[in-house]
């Protein structure tokens, strides 16, 4: 996601990691019979950092600084500990490059201009399935299946996978493979879903547990890799059960629990081509911020490093005003249950007193947002809720009222915008467009390209030229580079392979950049070109090329009215469904809690642990 925010960065400098620790929900009544399932994490812990997916059209330089920043604070604070990372198409540091797989965008001269690097990493391997999943089962999973920790950093693209009911969350993995055109292919199968990384990790992972935080769009699905889609509630709970609702309760799949920016049907904030200190803002930045304790772009120390990625993890949401809907594997099992509640046992006559009693209470707190429980950690959980709802308010005062006061139905209404009269916004382009298609291939083209031909016009000369020339053959053979709906697309892949930015050690800079400077404005400049040309016929042409409005963006990923009652309702049905369970005592579902918050606050090593003497 493009991000564009004036957002600054003081309040989360200011505010640091002070008074978002681990909420200490283990001593709380979340215990309980099957708490000690899990067993202690008496093993080493190991790292594996994965990103850089997609092509090189798509694997953007923050990506590239996040995934730079993790591997450089692992080499310097605990460079013993076993480590792996996958990064776009595996350039290693100390070895040529394979290919320049960074894309990044630079201003200069008031524009901006489109350039690639390569993703240099140390001991890097490329972000494919087949490279990590050799890894998994030959290198990582051996080193913690005796009951040791792998913490996972996904810092990738992310998106939806499958059809319907099957749709899955799924990380965006390196696409580009050797072969076709320009000796190279896209390979759009290379995504990997929650299933099939389940599948790799629950096949070694033995005594071992895995630890995530991911950034990625639509990466809340990955929860999953524990927390069964689907919960089923005991049969006690019914007092008959004709619609088959109860069952043996579905157990945890996985000893893995995490953080991730957002929930899997939603994008998320802060992949950028040209990330900016000022305005580069989103989970993607602030998650690894705090866990590292310095700034991504500058390496600026800027506080104590986060003990725990739950630790690292508050400290993002308190500050984190974008699009997001962070979350965390407790939090996403809590979530499922209050779905089970809303949909499954508020809609049937069939379940016990107790139990409606129950339901009516979880519906009173989600309605209100007011409940009252002993236990220890629940209490914990809704001051760090009461932290980060202050944050929101901060950020949008007007909306104090909804966030304190709203009940269910006004903050439900809050999540949809305003219906607008019916109309077609993008009307006017497409009758743009049409108009501009015709001028451009009946008159404005075949003039453009004879003055192209004879080197006639003003200022196109040298390696721009040259391309302008290649485009020109490109559409005589029939493609569409200018109007079409993914020309941008097209061009800006003509512009990687023909500037000379994909090969590293052979590209001349000067020439690139011209290359890269005559893409961009290609459509300004040949209408500026047309409006001096004598021939009438031309000059209108050319006016109907420029006269195409740009299409209309999506909404900017600032925080919004109806994504902070998303959050705020978010957080009243997690607080909701941890009450209904206790109050009806279910033990396995507390204890399957517990479980998750243990692998949730599990501590990193610490800085130096394993360091060999000198």
């Amino acid at each position: 996601m493009v991000n564009r925010p004036a957002q600054t960065r003081r309040e989360f400098l200011r505010l640091g990691l002070a008074g978002v620790g681990a909420v200490p929900w283990l001593a709380s009544g979340c215990a309980g019979p099957g708490a000690g399932l899990l067993a202690p994490a008496d093993g080493p812990a190991v790292f594996v950092i994965l990103s850089g997916g997609g092509t090189p059209l798509t694997n953007n330089y923050s990506q590239y600084l996040q995934a730079r920043a993790w591997a450089g604070w692992l080499a310097r604070t605990r460079p013993a500990a076993p480590r792996w990372c996958f990064f776009g198409v595996g350039n290693r540091e100390g070895s040529p490059a394979v290919l320049a797989d960074t894309y990044r965008e630079v201003e200069r001269d008031g524009g901006y201009e489109p350039e690639w690097l390569p993703g240099f990493l140390p001991d890097n391997r490329p972000a494919t399935r087949e490279s990590l999943f050799r890894a998994l089962r030959e290198e990582i999973l051996p080193v913690v299946r005796g009951g040791g920790t792998l913490f996972l950093l996904v810092g990738d693209h992310g998106e939806l996978s499958g059809r319907d009911a099957a749709q899955e969350s799924a990380i965006t993995m390196w696409q580009l493979k050797r072969g076709g055109r320009q000796g190279w292919r896209t390979d759009n199968s290379e995504v990997l879903g929650v299933a099939d990384l389940r599948r790799e990790l629950a096949a070694g992972l033995g005594r071992g547990r895995v630890v995530f935080g991911m950034t990625q769009c639509h990466s809340g699905g990955f929860h999953e890799l524990a927390v069964p889609r689907v919960l089923v509630p005991p049969r006690a709970w019914f007092s008959r059960d004709p619609e088959g609702i109860a069952g043996r309760p579905a157990r945890l799949q996985l000893a893995a629990a995490g953080f991730t920016a957002t929930d899997q049907a939603s994008p998320a904030a802060g992949c950028e081509p040209d990330p900016e200190p000022d305005r580069w803002a989103g989970y993607e930045r602030f998650f690894p911020e705090a866990l590292l304790g310095s700034d991504l772009m500058t390496g600026v120390v800027r506080g104590a490093p986060a003990p725990t990625l739950d630790a690292a993890h508050a400290a993002a949401v308190l500050v984190d005003h974008t699009i997001d809907k962070p979350r965390s594997t407790s939090e996403h099992y809590l979530e499922a249950w209050a779905r089970l509640i809303e949909e499954r046992l508020a809609t049937t006559l069939a379940i016990t007193e107790p139990v409606q009693r129950a339901v009516v209470a979880f519906q009173r707190a989600v309605d209100t947002g007011e409940a009252e429980v002993a236990d220890p950690g629940w209490v914990a959980l809704r001051e760090r809720y009461g932290r980060f709802q202050a944050a929101l308010i901060a950020q949008l005062p007007t909306g104090r009222a909804l966030l304190q006061l709203g009940d269910r139905r006004r903050l439900t209404a809050a999540l949809r915008p305003v219906a607008e009269p019916a109309r077609d916004p993008g009307a006017r382009r497409r009758n743009a467009l049409t108009a501009a298609r015709r001028a451009w291939s009946a008159t404005l083209r075949p003039a453009w390209k004879a003055a192209v031909e004879a080197d006639r016009v003003p200022g196109l000369g040298g390696p721009a030229r040259d391309f302008e020339r290649h485009l020109l053959r490109l559409e005589d053979e029939g493609r569409s580079l200018l109007l079409g709906r993914r020309d941008g697309e097209a061009l800006l892949q003509e512009v990687y392979w023909r500037s000379g930015y994909a090969q590293p050690g052979s590209v001349e800079p000067a020439a690139a950049r011209a290359v890269a400077r005559w893409g961009v404005a290609r459509r300004e400049r040949i209408a500026e070109w047309g409006r001096t040309v004598a021939d009438p016929a031309v000059r209108t042409a050319a006016e109907q090329l420029a006269a195409v409005p740009p299409p209309e963006m999506p909404a900017g990923p600032g925080l919004t009215l109806p994504i902070a009652a998303e959050r705020v309702l978010f957080q009243r049905r997690v607080l909701a469904a941890w009450r209904f369970l206790l109050e009806v005592g279910h033990a396995p579902a507390l204890a399957e809690l517990a479980q998750l918050r243990a692998l949730e606050i599990t501590p990193l090593p610490p800085v130096g642990a394993g360091v060999p003497a000198a």
